[in-house]
């Protein structure tokens, strides 16, 4: 194997574990942000019921029940807003892997390229 070959082939591999450490880093960010995810559906139903509890206690005093109406309109709001944050780092993430992925297929296709110049 020229020395040309082999420099180019050890680039390719250093590029190859710089590509695994990216994957291993964007697969823990995944994982964390699906548990950010659960725990956000866990308070959020946990808010749902408070809310619910509180409205029904308060239902015949009309000042306090539109208190707590606004308040969980508000917190529906916030709600909202979290969510379309959360879907949208996700999916960041999700390109991030595909980008990665296809970068792994693109640099294992060279050194398969130059396996072959090789061979030949």
């Amino acid at each position: 194997m020229s020395q040309d070959i082999e420099k180019q082939m050890n680039q390719l591999n250093q590029k190859l574990r710089s590509v695994f450490e990216e994957q291993n880093r964007n697969q823990s960010a995944i994982q964390t942000q699906e548990q950010v995810e659960e725990d956000f559906h866990v308070w959020k139903n946990q808010n749902h019921r408070l809310f619910d509890r509180i409205l029904g206690t308060w239902h015949r005093d009309r000042e306090m029940s539109l208190f707590f109406m606004n308040m969980s309109q508000d917190a529906q709001y916030i709600e909202r807003k979290l969510t379309f944050e959360l879907e949208n780092q996700k999916e960041t993430l999700l390109k991030e892997k595909r980008n990665l992925s296809d970068l792994e297929n693109d640099l294992y296709y060279q050194k398969q390229n130059l396996a072959k110049e090789v061979n030949s």
